[in-house]
């Protein structure tokens, strides 16, 4: 499967926005087959007013366009946004598949502390869906700090975590070093797309990558700003990485388990 990620400086300027935004970007990846973008791609980061401004129901008329829009270019497509949902905002992740169809949609499990906690109500669901026989988790950000979440997607079956990220600067160990060992010990690719805005309060730095099984990285963004990659994902290469490297396999997870004392 060929996969293209967006790495993005900037916001749509308001709903109405969005579409040709989304739009200008898959231009650029005509020939991926799933094209992501990162968190609050649709809304920005940084401004609170804004992300409340611009947040989305899920069942409303621009993640219907969204829709329309994925099935005219038959594309799946993944992006970060504000989910409206009541009263509740939550910090989300919505994938629509090349008929329109939503495949899935995760909301943030771990914010982070202050801003995000502040703002979002937190997500209690691990979330994935299966594209081309390719089962995929999702993961925002923080939620990379966790390895009980990517483990449990490896567990589920998972060939690719998706993370969708808005990675500041002084956390430049994420895309280098935490994404390849997440990718490294569940035997599996990690997509990471991250925002490239370097300007404003909180400076994210860009990095956007994919990192195969062995932890190497398969295409990567030297920094921030904006721009796009595209790659393949490899599964007869993943099988045959699984079989030398059986992990999973090899766990004995009867001597040992996770507690919260």
């Amino acid at each position: 499967m060929r996969i293209g990620l967006v790495q993005v400086d900037d916001a749509p300027n308001g709903e109405a926005a969005i579409i040709p935004w989304m739009t200008a970007a898959i231009d650029r990846l005509p020939d991926a087959q799933m094209v992501i973008w990162p968190e609050l791609a649709l809304c920005g980061y940084d401004c609170p007013q804004r992300i409340r401004r611009q947040a989305l129901a899920r069942d409303g008329d621009t993640l219907r366009q969204i829709a329309d829009l994925a099935r005219r270019r038959r594309q799946t497509l993944v992006f970060g946004y504000a989910e409206q949902a009541g009263e509740r905002l939550y910090n989300a992740l919505c994938a629509i598949g090349p008929q329109g169809e939503c495949l899935t949609n995760y909301r943030k499990i771990h914010l982070w502390s202050g801003y995000e906690s502040a703002l979002f109500t937190p997500g209690e669901d691990l979330q994935s869906f299966v594209l081309n026989e390719i089962r995929f988790g999702m993961a925002i950000c923080y939620d990379l700090d966790f390895p009980e979440l990517s483990r449990q997607y490896a567990q589920q079956g998972a060939a690719c975590l998706l993370c969708i990220s808005a990675t500041t600067q002084g956390y430049e160990l994420i895309p280098q070093q935490v994404v390849p060992t997440r990718a490294y010990e569940n035997g599996y690719f990690v997509v990471f797309a991250n925002r490239g805005d370097s300007h404003g309060p909180s400076p994210c730095i860009g990095m956007s990558r994919l990192a195969g099984p062995d932890g190497q990285p398969l295409a990567a963004l030297a920094g921030a700003g904006a721009g796009t990659l595209i790659t393949d994902l490899d599964i007869s290469a993943l099988k045959r990485w699984r079989q030398q490297h059986p992990g999973l396999q090899d766990r004995r997870s009867n001597a040992y388990h996770l507690a919260d004392h």
